[in-house]
């Protein structure tokens, strides 16, 4: 994709979240469904959980605003606060994680998620993802030779450290991903409609969460601790990046200027740490009391809820 000339400057100040609107254009009517996940477990901060369930909360309101039924997992803590958000389905899914399964690695609930619904035919949104305009997943939905929908780069130097790349030698995978990619990927959206690749990918994640129980991930971070931080990029994000080639893979966000491609495709992910920055939250606020006043309330009323 080519990138558009544009004055950037008016993106400057809002931490990426780009334009409040997207398309103003009315779906038909709800028809795909996406999944979306909340595990609580690894939140145990109680400000930034608050914040979760704002940004969740917006992420429902931009997708049944696209169209998209949305059915969400989470476990009986998560239950309890999304109660009356208004998903078409809320499921207690993620009370089936294992306590052997380390928090550190928080992609689990997505996997989970992703297993209860079936790997093929539906997209996960992460619940930090905004789908801005009606169609937005159509390539995937409409065509069943599109494999996997997923990723953008981000910058996550970490995953360089041969200290950490080495963990892919333990699941059997060889420490190299793309030509010329460097950095970890930030895999805001997971679609399959390649049965074979869905299996490799699920199967790996599973496979790890088989060796890497809490006793053997806490002596993992005895003798790796800068690795730690990065552990789950490799296990969600390199993996699929190495896995993916050679297959169609489409990706909905380029590197370059991502705010703006965003808005003129209706697409935007909050990347990394900057998600909890004081202007970025206040952004998400101010969008959903704009899209959904109802949700917003709600959100506020489930943040009072947080124990």
């Amino acid at each position: 994709m080519t990138e558009p000339k544009t004055n950037h400057a008016s993106y400057a100040n809002n931490n990426g979240i780009g334009n409040f609107g997207g398309d103003s254009t009315k779906p038909t009517g709800k028809k795909d469904i996406i999944i979306q996940s909340l595990w609580t477990k690894p939140i145990t901060d109680k400000v930034r959980m608050r914040d979760t369930l704002f940004m969740a909360a917006l992420s429902l309101a931009y997708a049944h605003k696209s169209g998209y039924i949305v059915h969400m997992h989470t476990d009986s803590y998560g239950m309890k606060l999304l109660d009356g958000y208004g998903y078409d389905k809320l499921l207690p899914t993620l009370d089936s994680i294992p306590s052997i399964v380390p928090t550190e690695l928080f992609a689990a609930g997505k996997f989970f998620a992703m297993r209860a619904e079936g790997a093929i035919g539906k997209v996960h949104v992460d619940i930090d993802v905004f789908l801005k305009k009606p169609g937005v997943l159509d390539k995937f939905y409409r065509d069943s030779r599109v494999d996997v929908i997923c990723q953008m780069d981000e910058d996550m130097s970490l995953v360089n450290h041969s200290h950490i790349i080495k963990h892919m030698y333990a699941l059997g995978y060889p420490a190299s991903t793309r030509p010329n990619w460097n950095g970890s990927m930030n895999t805001g959206i997971i679609g399959f409609n390649n049965p074979i690749l869905a299996a490799k990918y699920m199967s790996n994640y599973f496979d790890a969460l088989k060796i890497y129980t809490q006793e053997k991930f806490e002596q993992y971070k005895k003798e790796n601790k800068d690795a730690c931080l990065s552990f789950d990029f490799i296990l969600e994000q390199i993996n699929l990046s190495y896995m993916s080639i050679g297959y169609n893979v489409h990706t909905l966000l380029p590197t370059k200027e991502p705010t703006y491609i965003a808005d003129k495709i209706g697409y935007q992910h909050l990347q990394g740490n900057g998600k909890w920055d004081s202007s970025t939250k206040a952004t998400v606020k101010r969008f959903l009391l704009n899209i959904d006043e109802k949700l917003y309330y709600r959100a506020r009323l489930a943040g009072l809820k947080v124990k």
